[in-house]
């Protein structure tokens, strides 16, 4: 793949999961539909772009296999913003 198509489509990425996390298959199923999605591995990509964390799984998400899981994936900023907020709701803010 061109790094320069590599670029655009992690800068696609993190601006699709500015406002919440999506789980691989949205992400998979958005890229399709902007015509963006290449002939990539979408876990590994996600997983080197030093901008996006893997934050969870999701089990029985409609997913045909349930021994199968998504994961879910957020922009780093967006997960230490909420890890923050989780924080200061535990510590009552102090």
């Amino acid at each position: 793949m061109i790094k320069m198509e590599e670029e655009n489509i992690r800068n696609s990425i993190r601006k699709f999961l500015i406002k919440k996390p999506r789980n691989t298959a949205e992400i998979s199923f958005w890229l399709s539909k902007i015509n963006k999605l290449s002939n990539i591995d979408l876990a590994e990509f996600l997983e080197s772009d030093t901008g996006i964390v893997r934050i969870g799984e999701i089990r029985n998400s409609g997913v045909i296999d349930p021994s199968n899981s998504l994961s879910e994936w957020a922009t780093k900023e967006w997960a230490e913003d909420h890890r923050r907020h989780m924080v200061d709701d535990l510590t009552g803010g102090y």
